[in-house]
């Protein structure tokens, strides 16, 4: 078997940036999962319909937070291997020809929300209490997101909460967690959904410059020991190095609020189709 991620790399803090694109050790991964007797499907559909299959799973899940033109040459991997996954984009990602070709493609799409952080960075609030009162407001922009989303690039089942380092003290998953997902306008929130489902492993490729996992798991060892089901979520700008990643930043730095999350706003809704309080 190929060894995968363990190439060391000089000057760790731009690696990713400076290095070439690692789209055959992702194609490497698929593989050999593939050759270990795996089945490889999206997170939204082990979530809503898992296969009746005695062969181990891995389930794929993509949160596109950076570069969106990079979503497509993963996808394209996958799909040369009979492979369909799942998408999550952020606003500031959320390119609408990257969405139709991959829905085109059999993908699934959700929103990698954001909303709570970004409240809290836009009004400053840093404490415990300040980010609590900002959770009825946050639920309802949340329901409004899920429906402009839904309006720009078409129906959504599922969403995926974004984590930002920037504001350690909140979670966009809380605004979801305990509550009836049906009242956003979706099925369920997947790292909701996903609890008590008995993973063996999570697999995350968010990790520092080098470009390893972010636990220094080898998954060459996790596929030979079968582990079942293994939920590998990856960002595909970690994998798209070098200059097209460079000319995603300044373009993206072009574009207006364009590091902030921001998104299409429009007016609340009001009456029997009301946001949850």
């Amino acid at each position: 078997m190929h060894a995968i991620g363990t190439k060391q790399m000089p000057r760790p803090r731009l690696s990713r940036t400076l290095a070439a694109a690692r789209w055959d050790e992702y194609r490497i991964l698929l593989e050999e999962a593939l050759a270990c007797g795996y089945q490889a499907i999206g997170v939204e559909q082990w979530l809503i319909a898992p296969p009746q299959t005695a062969a181990p799973l891995l389930v794929l899940r993509h949160d596109v937070d950076q570069h969106p033109r990079s979503a497509l040459a993963m996808a394209r991997l996958e799909q040369e291997l009979g492979i369909r996954s799942s998408w999550y984009f952020r606003w500031r990602t959320a390119d609408r020809d990257t969405i139709a070709a991959l829905r085109a493609a059999g993908c699934a799409v959700g929103l990698h929300y954001e909303t709570l952080s970004r409240l809290a960075l836009e009004r400053g609030a840093r404490s415990e209490p300040e980010i609590a009162a900002l959770m009825p407001s946050a639920r309802r922009v949340l329901y409004e997101e899920v429906a402009t989303f839904a309006r720009l690039h078409g129906p959504i089942r599922s969403v995926c909460p974004h984590g930002d380092s920037r504001i350690p003290l909140v979670r966009n998953a809380s605004l979801i967690a305990g509550q009836d997902a049906a009242e956003f306008g979706i099925d369920f929130d997947v790292n909701e959904a996903m609890r008590g489902r008995g993973l063996a492993h999570w697999l995350t490729d968010r990790s520092s410059g080098e470009g390893k996992w972010s636990d220094r798991t080898d998954p060459v060892e996790l596929l030979s020991a079968r582990l079942s089901p293994i939920l590998c979520v990856t960002h595909p700008n970690n994998w798209s190095s070098g200059p097209s990643l460079w000319l995603d930043r300044i373009l993206a730095a072009m574009l207006p609020d364009s590091d902030n999350g921001s998104w299409p706003r429009r007016p609340l809704r009001t009456g029997s189709d009301a946001p949850p309080a």
